[in-house]
């Protein structure tokens, strides 16, 4: 028996990317392994559960079709995993993220077989103002929980991180994420010369570098778009970029569209010429391979696992916003400016590199073999 512990799940599709990848997991594996899941019965603005009726009890979640835990206390979800542990000790338990004690922390102290998933909460950038809570957490986590746990890493950047905080003898398994599949054929796209339009698609925080973007496009003065969908995270920096917006005498223009279920994610993102997310620090960005899964190319910062080569018609640019002052990039402007610019034959070239790449990456991993191989580590 699996049972994966996740601060949030469907039907609050609006907590990025650790849903997705819990998703996908499930898709992958729900028809040779017994799953169950424990989450919380709200979302991270608070917002309580009422799509189900049933709470703190096991519900089929329709969306995964998986036996789901919604408990309306994290005490409760605790109890509820101390019941499993002490039903059979054998069971395999799997924590999506790290600071929610009830329902990461305190599994991880009393289960047995335990594999944990940071999900990029140990990148610098999020880390960068960590409390004495913090502090302290990270502490437990290295003398009482490393040692005994299977630390998954996706990415380079986070088994090298787990080291870090951990040691040199955290035992680290490191497999990447698993996207969506994508399209069979790339869509067929028209980009007009002297057009550009850009979608942010992402939850809406300081680390999503979406202020950056708007400041940079304002800067720029073309007649770009910007459509932005995302739950808004933090209210503070969302009124900072709607001041932004609302002073905004450019020719560029925005649209603040709002949260999307991630089912719509791969039509929503074929509308657009390119996807731009000035991330601080990603250890994988689901929305960055849903784009590039679409022919959409991707204008990103250099803080994700994400590497292109310097082709003609790349499926992607990566910036370096650092080092200078972030709302007036220079790197990102000449960017832009270029794509701007850009005929549809050209962009075409691009488009095709884009979903050819995606292709690539996805058909280069055998993710069923590789997370069965995870979840069969105690059994092995």
């Amino acid at each position: 028996m699996l049972i994966i512990i996740t601060e949030y799940f469907y039907p609050f599709s609006d907590a990025g990317g650790p849903i997705r990848s819990i998703e996908q997991i499930l898709n992958l594996l729900y028809q040779k392994s017994s799953i169950n899941l424990i989450t919380s019965a709200n979302n991270h603005q608070g917002k309580k559960l009422s799509s189900y009726s049933k709470t703190n009890q096991f519900v089929i979640e329709p969306i995964t079709n998986t036996f789901t835990y919604y408990s309306t206390n994290t005490i409760l979800g605790f109890l509820k995993i101390i019941k499993f542990y002490f039903k059979n000790k054998k069971y395999t338990f799997y924590i999506n993220g790290m600071f929610i004690p009830s329902l990461s922390l305190l599994p991880a102290l009393i289960c047995k077989h335990v594999i944990i998933s940071p999900r990029g909460m140990l990148i610098n950038e999020t880390l960068g103002s960590k409390s004495f809570f913090k502090k302290i957490y990270l502490l437990i986590y290295k003398l009482v929980v490393s040692n005994n746990a299977i630390w998954h890493a996706t990415d380079t950047a986070e088994l090298l991180d787990i080291k870090r905080f951990f040691g040199e003898n955290a035992f680290v398994r490191l497999i990447t994420n698993i996207p969506v599949k994508p399209l069979d054929i790339n869509p067929t796209k028209k980009k007009q010369t002297d057009s550009l339009k850009l979608v942010y698609y992402s939850l809406i925080v300081e680390k999503k570098g979406l202020l950056t973007l708007i400041q940079n496009l304002k800067f720029l003065n073309l007649a770009v778009s910007l459509d932005i969908y995302g739950s808004i995270k933090d209210q503070t920096y969302w009124i900072k970029c709607l001041q932004e917006i609302n002073t905004n005498n450019s020719k560029a223009t925005f649209n603040y569209i709002g949260h999307a279920n991630p089912s719509d994610s791969q039509t929503i993102l074929t509308k657009y010429d390119a996807f731009v997310l000035l991330t601080k620090g990603e250890n994988f960005g689901h929305s960055i391979f849903e784009s590039l899964s679409v022919g959409t190319p991707v204008i990103i910062s250099n803080k994700t696992p994400w590497k292109f080569s310097n082709e003609p018609n790349p499926p992607g640019w990566l910036v370096n916003i650092e080092g200078e002052k972030e709302e007036n990039c220079s790197e990102l402007k000449d960017i832009l400016t270029k794509l701007y610019y850009t005929n549809n034959e050209e962009y075409t070239q691009s488009s095709i590199t884009a979903h050819q790449y995606a292709i690539d990456f996805y058909n280069s991993h055998d993710f069923k073999k590789q997370y069965t191989d995870l979840f069969n580590s105690f059994n092995n």
